[in-house]
């Protein structure tokens, strides 16, 4: 009887394995937890992308809700959600850039041409702060309450039904003293378009 257990057992080692799979299938990859969220943001020091003789560290940031936007002008996506940014920042959102692995000339050409959603740029060429920060890829994007605590986490490009669904909620929730963000304006604005 023990030697046709042994046998079977295989196969239910198999079965468990594809349950597990199919389980993690399941799981929305945009949605990447984070061993950072409820915890500051990381120390750094680094340069300043449009003057890399200026270093900027944690006391450069913003002392009010932000956001952190990973970004390369070497990434598809991250053109892709640029326009969105712009907007974001026409309605006083705060973001800061950390411009990830990228060479700098490449990445001020981008915002030379593109336009420039960012608050302050850090530049990581390294990648020092993203692997600090966990950065799977770009982009990436992170929501910062006043605190410097790292809140949420979001993995892909940001569009308006991304922002409304994911951010919104946190912005209205963390953002008491920031101004009141209406993405109505943004939708009667694109249906004008």
């Amino acid at each position: 009887m023990n030697r046709k257990a042994l046998v079977f057992l295989p196969l239910l080692l198999i079965i468990a394995l594809c349950g597990l799979l199919l389980l993690g299938l399941q799981n929305d990859p945009k949605k990447i937890a984070s061993a950072l969220i409820g915890k500051p943001v990381p120390e750094f020091y680094q340069p300043n992308l449009f003057d890399p003789a200026t270093n900027v560290n944690n006391h450069s940031l913003p002392s009010e809700v932000y956001l952190i936007n990973v970004w390369g002008s070497w990434c598809t996506y991250c053109k892709q959600e640029h326009a969105f940014l712009m907007d974001l920042q026409k309605q006083g959102v705060p973001i800061v850039g950390l411009n990830y692995r990228d060479k700098r000339q490449n990445a001020l050409l981008m915002l030379r041409e593109m336009g420039n959603p960012f608050h302050l740029i850090i530049d990581d060429s390294k990648g020092l702060l993203a692997m600090k920060l966990g950065v799977d890829g770009a982009p990436e994007t992170y929501f910062v309450d006043a605190n410097g605590i790292i809140r949420y986490r979001y993995s892909g490009p940001l569009n308006k039904q991304i922002w409304q669904k994911e951010f919104q909620p946190l912005w209205q929730k963390f953002a008491q003293n920031a101004p009141h963000l209406s993405l109505q304006a943004m939708s009667q604005k694109e249906g004008k378009k």
